[in-house]
């Protein structure tokens, strides 16, 4: 993996920590610790805790849920941040790269880290497609909507910029741009960025062009390359830890040289770097299959020879695993100067390789599950129901259907696409729980309560 990465000149490293509403200075903690407090403290966050990461909890098994990755990714992200501190500490960077970390906060890494998925609907990436799917004048992408939560959505101050536009969290340039690992509109070229972008065009842009100020068009900050990288590994590695244990991953069948389970699952690996579309992720097949052998035929998960029953010396083994690949990880990003103005951020390609590889443990062994399709299946109903029947209702006046706040932001929208994005916030803010119960009920399965609030407070 190689990222150019801008060494931010001084006027633009003079704004790093501006708010668009200015406030009064912090007295004790910095600028990136109020970031990381205010959404922390955020019902936003809060709802993460309802949002499964790739299975709800059952019986015996606890499984991660957005709420626990973001935070264990804020860990990793601020790992990153601190460790390239200590090299620069150690004049172990050269002149370009020393600068660049110069002006790298681990507070912000780690801030924009705890934000990068609040803007997750209920059911993850299912409704995501949904909800993108099923707009006709809005669109919809959950980055995007991270970025609208923490600039537009979540209240926290009544003050409101020149123009009387909500603030959000108000939070800094740098946060702000720490959160935009997609740091573009989705109408801009090349192609490639319309299937991930950073903002929305129809309310959010003024808030995105007042973050990108002094940034080169389509580049990454530092603390957004490592918030990506530190995203992937903890998704890689506690999914493998989650599904191992409840017997679903089977990875002391894996483990060896000549195993007939490993030689499936590389066949697996195989066939999806051949079905990559263009201007997708990198899929070289031969590649993906060495680091598959490096991971589990003679390198760190070879350790694990049986299947999980909850032993303490299992569950010790599996914990110094997980805790030895996130080391590996962490130590991974180098940043080299290529001249005075430009940084070059790379990760070896083969461990780049071994997170894809884990990655793809999960899709094979959990997600093409045909119990998770039926599951996904009615949930992909419950979205496409509620937001058919609350943009009826937007389109009618029948405002008393919604929640206050979201019924106030749909008396307030102008035309069909404003409707549209004042219902699509609305879905995208519920638990799993209240998006199913509000399904129940307005299918006639469930009673429901006069007193009960429609979707929560939120």
């Amino acid at each position: 993996m190689v990222a150019r990465l801008t060494v931010p000149a001084e006027e633009v490293r003079q704004t790093l920590d501006e708010r668009m509403v200015p406030e009064p200075a912090a007295t004790v903690r910095s600028e990136a610790q109020r970031d990381r407090d205010r959404i922390l403290y955020s019902s936003a966050f809060l709802r993460l805790g309802h949002v499964t990461q790739v299975a709800s909890p059952e019986a015996g098994h606890l499984f991660h849920s957005r709420l626990t990755h973001s935070i264990k990714v804020a860990q990793v992200a601020r790992g990153l941040a601190q460790r390239l501190k200590v090299l620069d500490g150690r004049d172990e960077l050269d002149g370009p790269a020393s600068r660049l970390v110069a002006c790298l906060d681990e507070d912000a890494a780690s801030a924009a880290a705890l934000a990068h998925d609040l803007g997750h609907p209920p059911f993850g990436h299912l409704a995501e497609k949904v909800l993108e799917d099923t707009s006709r004048h809005a669109s919809f992408e959950g980055n995007a909507q991270s970025f609208r939560i923490i600039t537009r959505l979540a209240l926290r101050t009544a003050t409101a910029s020149t123009d009387d536009a909500p603030i959000g969290l108000n939070l800094t340039r740098r946060t702000l741009n720490g959160v935009l690992k997609y740091p573009w509109l989705r109408a801009e070229d090349p192609p490639g960025r319309w299937t991930k972008w950073g903002a929305y065009t129809d309310g959010d842009r003024k808030a995105f062009d007042w973050t990108r100020q002094g940034y080169p068009d389509g580049e990454r900050t530092l603390e957004a390359c490592l918030m990506d990288w530190a995203d992937d590994v903890t998704y890689a590695v506690h999914d493998m830890d989650d599904f191992y244990r409840a017997g679903l991953i089977p990875l002391e069948r894996l483990s060896g040289r000549g195993s007939s389970e490993l030689d499936r699952f590389k066949s697996h690996l195989r066939d999806w770097a051949a079905e990559a579309k263009e201007g997708e992720e990198e899929r070289d097949a031969e590649r993906l299959v060495g680091a598959a052998d490096r991971l589990f035929a003679d390198g760190l998960v070879s350790s694990i020879s049986l299947p999980f029953v909850g032993r303490t010396d299992e569950r010790v083994n599996l914990r110094q695993l997980c805790s030895k690949l996130i080391g590996i990880y962490i130590s991974a990003p180098r940043l080299s100067g290529i001249d005075a103005e430009t940084v070059e951020l790379t990760i070896d390609e083969d461990l780049v390789d071994q997170v894809k590889v884990l990655k793809r443990l999960t899709w094979f062994y959990v997600i093409d599950r045909p119990s998770l399709a039926v599951i996904q299946r009615g949930q992909k109903q419950i979205v496409e129901t509620l937001f058919n029947m609350y943009r009826e209702a937007v389109g009618r006046g029948e405002h008393h259907l919604l929640p206050p706040l979201f019924a106030e932001r749909a008396k307030a929208a102008r035309g069909a696409a404003s409707g549209e994005r004042a219902v699509i916030d609305l879905i995208a803010s519920m638990s799993e729980a209240s998006a199913d119960a509000i399904y129940r009920q307005r299918a006639g399965v469930a009673s429901g309560s006069l007193l009960a609030q429609v979707a929560g407070r939120v």
